[in-house]
């Protein structure tokens, strides 16, 4: 029923747009993997925290399926799931103010 209610809303949808949101989508999630990546490296060259915790706490993905990782692995948990939440906290915090700042102008 879950792929139904997500095909019905394709209906009159060109191959065309369907490209453009799939590349746009794959090129958003390369972008989060490239800064993960980057803040991984700096975190690990200055060796602010252990490999196993900052892969887990910085990786973009569920807070709970990352948590379920860090439980597997034997990770500190409280360091996983207090970076995951204060990432959640700077994105509701932020994507509004960052909205208002980037929301174009009426021209005078």
């Amino acid at each position: 029923f879950i792929s139904l209610g997500i095909g019905v809303k394709y209906v009159g949808i060109t191959i065309d747009e369907m490209r453009r949101d799939i590349v746009a989508g794959l090129g958003f999630c390369i972008l989060l993997l490239l800064l993960t990546l980057a803040v991984l490296g700096l975190v690990m060259k200055f060796e602010l925290a252990p490999a196993v915790e900052a892969i887990l706490s910085l990786a973009p993905g569920g807070q709970a399926e990352l948590v379920v990782m860090a439980l597997i692995a034997g990770a500190d948990m409280g360091f996983v799931v207090s970076h995951h939440l204060l990432r959640i906290f700077i994105v509701i915090l932020g994507a509004p103010i960052l909205a208002r700042i980037m929301r174009a102008k009426p021209p005078r």
